[in-house]
């Protein structure tokens, strides 16, 4: 009795391996046939999905391979066929991603493609990716409700590190800000590439160098060729005053990265670096650089770089350079303004000071142009009447001209009855009082001198000329 009692069990268990066996080689044909896309990979699946309809598993491989062949219709019609496989017992949450996915790459309705993916977060709460794949939806719609899907995400699924995920999200969604608060609590040591890559950025564009720094550098432990990452270092470690490490990242970005172009901005920012470390040689190579590589559609404008250019001459007191590169700064940046305008007239006035060659001519040029902008900007007509009457006074002996008593006299007339003067203007009126009490005093008018020292004392009553003035007898 025994033997028999084996030998039918054994017959059995054949049958039972011979079915799955057949089962698993019709499924392998029509995965092979979608995936070579042969004239029979329709028929092939409808004999697969006959012998596999119970198993969900199996259909959804048949989905799936439809869906890498971009057959949309035929990959929806098996994933629907894949969840009524599961019936009655469960819903197949991996059918609901897999409809989602089609909604979201083929589909016009994010809407849709997010309800199927909550489907599968009900049907599987455990399994991160519906929640990923809804956050990535519906980030389009709202970041923020996005972010907060993934917090129910965390509370299922406590190893994924939601805080990395939030912010990419928010960096897709050009949210810099956000994207850094959520990559800042991230732990560093699990970021891959392409995160480190939005980290860097993310702390760069808003001005938290040390993190990106710090991304920069977990990013180059990864990819020591990649040129994000040594660029933001170099950048990050200029920005932290870090000169000497930025100058190290130079050669790395220029020489030794991979698959990388270099722009006006690279050759700036390197000018400064070298600007900093005071090599002249090089920064200027890297301004000219900069300059032959700028364009209309560039990040920094030409004329920014050219008023860069300016300065370095101007900081090295080479005047006729400084004053060069200013009138191009000032020929092609758009919309000038009073600062502008006034930057060229302080050059030639510290071109005056530095030689006395030339004291005269850029002096008097100064305080011209400073006339000039008095007319064409009304609004600072008495800042420009006070910086004019200085220069004048520089070019007056001892006020044996009165050069800057015109000048001076229209700041009074300006301010002298305006009741709600800043405290600015205070100290334009009370230096032009200053100089009318002492013109007044050389010409041995004492009486006008202490009414200029009585007017001054109205403004600052502890003033010592004004005070010493007052005491003439």
């Amino acid at each position: 009795m025994k033997a028999i009692k084996y030998l039918v069990m054994g017959v059995m268990l054949a049958g039972f391996s011979a079915t799955a066996n057949a089962q698993e080689v019709e499924l392998n044909a029509a995965l092979d046939g979608i995936k070579s896309q042969a004239p029979t990979a329709a028929k092939l699946a409808e004999v697969a999905y006959k012998k596999n309809k119970k198993n969900p598993e199996a259909v959804l491989k048949l989905a799936q391979a439809f869906y890498a062949q971009k057959d949309t219709a035929a990959a929806r019609k098996y994933a629907n066929l894949a969840n009524e496989a599961g019936k009655p017992k469960y819903q197949y949450a991996p059918a609901y991603l897999l409809l989602g996915d089609l909604e979201a790459t083929y589909g016009t309705d994010g809407g849709k493609a997010a309800s199927y993916y909550n489907q599968a977060i009900t049907f599987d709460p455990k399994n991160p990716a519906g929640y990923k794949k809804w956050a990535m939806v519906y980030r389009k719609i709202s970041p923020s409700q996005a972010a907060k899907k993934l917090e129910d995400m965390k509370a299922q699924c406590p190893d994924e590190d939601v805080d990395a995920f939030k912010g990419h999200i928010f960096m897709l969604a050009n949210d810099e800000k956000q994207a850094y608060e959520n990559y800042a609590k991230a732990d560093i040591n699990k970021l891959d590439k392409g995160y480190l890559n939005e980290f860097v950025r993310a702390s760069y564009f808003t001005g938290h160098f040390q993190d990106a720094l710090r991304a920069a550098e977990a990013g180059l432990k990864i990819e020591p060729r990649n040129a994000v990452f040594n660029r933001l270092a170099m950048f990050s470690n200029y920005e932290l005053k870090n000169y000497e490490a930025a100058k190290s990242y130079i050669n790395k970005y220029f020489n030794e990265t991979d698959s990388v172009k270099f722009s006006e901005y690279d050759h700036f920012y390197t000018a400064l670096i070298y600007q900093a470390l005071e090599d002249k040689a090089n920064m200027y190579e890297q301004y000219n650089k900069a300059l032959e590589l700028v364009n209309d559609q560039s990040m920094i404008k030409r004329w920014a770089i050219l008023k860069s250019v300016s300065d370095s001459y101007l900081k090295d007191k080479e005047f006729d350079k400084a004053i060069e590169y200013y009138e191009q700064y000032l020929a092609c940046k758009p919309n000038l303004g009073f600062d502008d305008e006034e930057g060229m007239a302080n050059i030639f006035s510290k071109y005056g000071d530095a030689d006395a060659s030339k004291k005269k001519e850029m002096t008097t040029k100064a305080a011209d142009l400073f006339g000039t902008l008095a007319e064409k900007y009304p609004i600072q007509v008495v800042y420009a009447n006070f910086m004019r009457a200085g220069l004048m006074n520089k070019l007056d002996d001892n006020m044996k001209n009165n050069l800057a008593k015109a000048d001076y006299q229209k700041v009074i007339d300006l301010l002298a009855t305006k009741a709600d003067r800043s405290k600015g203007e205070d100290t334009m009126l009370k230096t032009s009082y200053h100089y009318m009490m002492f013109n007044a005093f050389l010409n041995k008018n004492k009486a006008l001198a202490k009414e200029y020292a009585n007017k001054i004392l109205d403004i600052d009553p502890e003033y010592k000329p004004a005070l010493e003035i007052q005491k003439l007898k």
